[in-house]
């Protein structure tokens, strides 16, 4: 029983730690993008240096958030499931849920951010500030993604510690 639920857990780790190093790479692929804007004398592109710059810092933030936690949680994973395996896995699944609803309400905030950034960018006049809302668009298209993938990780592993609770409970 700890056997499956500790190769469920280094699964779904392992998936964090490799979108880590993605969010990294990619974060290490837009620095030269920005650099670019940043010397470039169109406004419009000046104006994607900021919302461009922002996605920068939550690719690298959040990115090695993930490469350096994700790695120290096995320690806190033994820890956790020392105490009786249904409750473990109860307190895992609570987590879970929480994050799984967390999730949900993100993916909804960043489809209206687009959603309101693409029409103010549809709305306002050539210029700074037009590129500032394709910009955010962009940002947050990237930040959805990111969500989006954690999301369906976090699903696969909810799934499977739910269906262990199921088989403790018969």
């Amino acid at each position: 029983m700890r056997n499956d639920f500790f190769q469920d857990y280094y699964a779904w780790t392992k998936g964090e730690i490799e979108q880590g190093k993605w969010m990294v790479t990619a974060a290490v692929l837009l620095a030269p993008v920005l650099l670019l804007l940043v010397k470039n004398s169109n406004v419009i592109l000046r104006g994607m240096t900021l919302p461009l710059f922002l996605l920068f810092a939550v690719n690298i933030g959040y990115g090695g958030y993930l490469l350096i936690n994700r790695n120290q949680q096995e320690q806190k994973v033994e820890i956790h499931t020392k105490s009786p395996a249904d409750k473990a896995l109860k307190n895992e699944s609570q987590k879970l849920k929480k994050d799984h609803n967390v999730f949900l309400i993100l993916k909804k905030i960043w489809v209206t951010l687009i959603v309101v950034s693409l029409i103010l960018y549809l709305m306002t006049p050539e210029g700074y500030y037009k590129g500032l809302a394709l910009g955010f668009a962009i940002m947050f298209v990237g930040l959805l993604t990111v969500d989006t993938l954690l999301h369906h990780r976090l699903i696969q592993y909810l799934e499977s510690v739910d269906l262990k609770i199921e088989s403790i409970s018969k």
